[in-house]
């Protein structure tokens, strides 16, 4: 089992409603980018941290691995940017009753970070870019303050 970070902006509601993550296989001048080509790495019971509004809404777990689709037509302006021929992964998107702010424990979280392709900036705040693999360290350590922030 591995554990992902996705960085929704604009879409994010459609997705956690649909219980989807959608990505473009191509740019706008025709490359791919890591954070697309990691929707073909997610298995069936992998974990996925769904980050928001710079917090950690909710967590997922992956149903089906990645198949073609196209765009969702419920992105409507939010997704024009983007070619249409991309990949869907099906998630059960369970909300956090708190969001998780990940800078509030940040000194902890920081040397976890993984030296490449980081979700997160030295700056604190989620990197440009769709899909992140999260080593087991900081996973672990997400979800222990996932559970401590619930209960406050």
């Amino acid at each position: 089992m591995k554990y992902w970070w996705v960085n929704h902006n604009k879409t994010w509601k459609h997705e956690i409603e649909g219980g989807y993550i959608w990505a473009p296989k191509l740019d706008s001048i025709g490359r791919t980018q890591y954070h697309w080509e990691n929707m073909k790495r997610v298995k069936k019971g992998d974990i996925i941290f769904s980050c928001y509004s710079s917090k950690i809404q909710c967590v997922g777990t992956i149903m089906r691995e990645a198949y073609d689709d196209l765009r969702p037509g419920d992105f409507g302006d939010a997704g024009e940017a983007w070619d249409r021929d991309g990949w869907k992964v099906d998630v059960v998107f369970k909300e956090l009753s708190a969001p998780l702010d990940h800078r509030i424990f940040w000194d902890e979280l920081e040397p976890l970070l993984p030296e490449k392709y980081s979700p997160i900036n030295y700056n604190k705040h989620p990197r440009e870019g769709y899909l992140f693999e999260v080593p087991d360290a900081m996973a672990a350590l997400i979800f222990g303050n996932i559970i401590i922030n619930q209960r406050s």
